[in-house]
């Protein structure tokens, strides 16, 4: 075998050529396990596709499980497609909430529901695995170089699924993307979520309700105290981070205290606070810091919130989220770029493919790329409020430019950084995710790229698998006669 040889000059290494076995050969390869990708190997698996999903974790779930990001903003009466399903499968197991505005869940549940359905659905899944390229030929992706436990290998797909949440795929491939804000390319925070057991919610509570205006910030849908319900988020707390910041017990970057996913039953809270800026998740060295930064951060925010708020007294870490959280990197760059205009307008598109509610308002980004999260500034936190609106995506914007034989879903579908604010959320993802692998599974049957797929068709299948495709519906029911 011929050896490596290394050109110290400048700073490379030459491998020699190698054969890598190909291990699968599949109709919709989905890379990434995240909520957008166990939505697109459901919805490809389900339109009939030999399905296989990769994925980097121990576990599925991404942000759900990885990050412990367990709500959603959105109330389960107006999810759709295999989102709603994932949300009742975990309320009949008592694992999710349904009865309010938002949907908390527990996240440990959520890992196993995943992997129930996608057994279910005959879709194959290999976890503790890096996506290392992509296979080309000429400008269509023929599949990914993996690497794992077993090796360099290589999966073969007749159409493949970018649901990485960075572009990953499409980027290796040569599609045009972008990465965070246009102007600048800055990019919101990464955070480290924890959990914290022992803690006395009825003496929160109690604290809370007294002087409701100390402890809220304006928007409901962040601070519900509805424990008869089993229903309890906090946001706000903003003259402790002031006095705690002051004290120099918080650093500069924290400005309020976000309690959510809360677990009324056993006392079981997730702290969603810290906040990393400056830091790029498709950088490996920035990543190392952003996980280290947001760990000090969490031990900073554990002893402020036990010596300041009634009812945290004897709380303890019983996890914090195995990977750190990364809001934004690369967007795919596709036929349309979808804007917050469109979005705040209700803009209706002949090739919609999905009608999205969520709890939204024009400008509201909740984790601004500059800092200054809740900030006594920041009318987001402090003045804002949103309301339970709903809003249309096209087709256009899943399939990337300059690379045929993909769709993208989640994080990297082909819109502005602030509409991103408006699609990036964990229910959204799913769904587009479930749209993403459905258009894969439809390009593979007919032998043609997902770009050129009829779209009539198309939403006709969203259709049959629960998706709301929004005004486009009613061009597809029939004519009476």
């Amino acid at each position: 075998m011929q050896a490596t040889s290394i050109n110290s000059q400048e700073r490379f290494l030459v491998e020699p050529p190698r054969n890598t076995p190909i291990v699968r050969e599949v109709d919709v390869l989905v890379c990434g396990g995240g909520v957008s990708g166990i939505g697109a190997a459901l919805g490809a698996a389900r339109a009939g596709a030999k399905t296989m999903v990769i994925e980097k974790n121990a576990f599925l779930g991404g942000a759900a499980t990885a990050v412990l990001m367990n709500t959603w903003n959105v109330p389960v009466s107006r999810m759709t497609g295999v989102a709603r399903e994932v949300a009742l499968t975990l309320a009949e197991r008592g694992e999710g909430n349904i009865t309010g505005p938002t949907f908390p869940f527990d996240p440990e549940g959520f890992k196993q529901a995943a992997v129930d359905l996608l057994q279910q659905a005959n879709v194959e899944v290999l976890n503790y695995t890096w996506i290392e390229d992509a296979i080309m030929e000429g400008s269509r992706i023929k599949g990914v170089i993996i690497q794992n436990k077993s090796g360099r290998q290589a999966i073969l797909a007749k159409t493949v699924v970018d649901a990485t949440g960075d572009a990953d795929v499409a980027a290796a491939a040569g599609a045009e993307y972008v990465k965070g804000r246009e102007k600048d390319n800055k990019m919101r925070p990464m955070s480290v979520l924890f959990r914290l057991g022992g803690v006395d919610l009825g003496k929160v509570i109690e604290y809370c309700r007294s002087q409701p205006k100390e402890y809220f910030t304006a928007d409901p849908n962040f601070h519900i105290i509805q424990p008869e319900k089993g229903l309890v988020r906090l946001s706000g707390f903003f003259h402790i981070a002031d006095k705690a910041r002051a004290a120099g017990e918080l650093p500069e970057e924290i400005h309020y205290l976000r309690f959510e996913g809360i677990d009324v039953a056993h006392g079981i809270v997730t702290v969603n606070n810290s906040r990393v800026y400056g830091v790029d998740g498709t950088n490996a060295w920035d990543i190392s810091r952003a996980d280290t930064q947001a760990r000090l951060q969490n031990r900073q925010l554990k002893n402020v919130i036990r010596k300041y708020i009634p009812g945290f007294e004897n709380a303890f870490v019983i996890d914090s989220s195995p990977t750190v959280g990364v809001r934004e990197t690369r967007r795919v760059r596709g036929p349309y770029v979808l804007p917050q205009e469109d979005l705040v307008a209700q803009r209706t598109f002949d090739d919609s493919v999905i009608r999205v509610w969520r709890h939204m308002a024009a400008g509201r980004d909740w984790h601004k790329a500059e800092g200054g999260e809740g900030a006594p500034n920041d009318a987001v936190y402090r003045t804002v409020t949103t309301d339970l609106t709903w809003f249309e995506i096209p087709w256009r914007v899943f399939t990337p430019n300059k690379v045929e034989g993909m769709t993208v879903g989640g994080r990297v579908l082909s819109v502005t950084h602030e509409a991103d604010m408006w699609t990036r959320g964990q229910y959204c993802c799913l769904v587009t995710g479930q749209i993403a692998g459905i258009g894969a599974a439809l390009a593979a049957e007919k032998g043609v790229t997902p770009a050129a797929l009829d779209v009539r068709q198309l939403q006709s299948v969203l259709g049959k698998q629960g998706i709301d495709v929004g005004s486009a519906a009613e061009k597809l029911m029939p004519q009476a006669a």
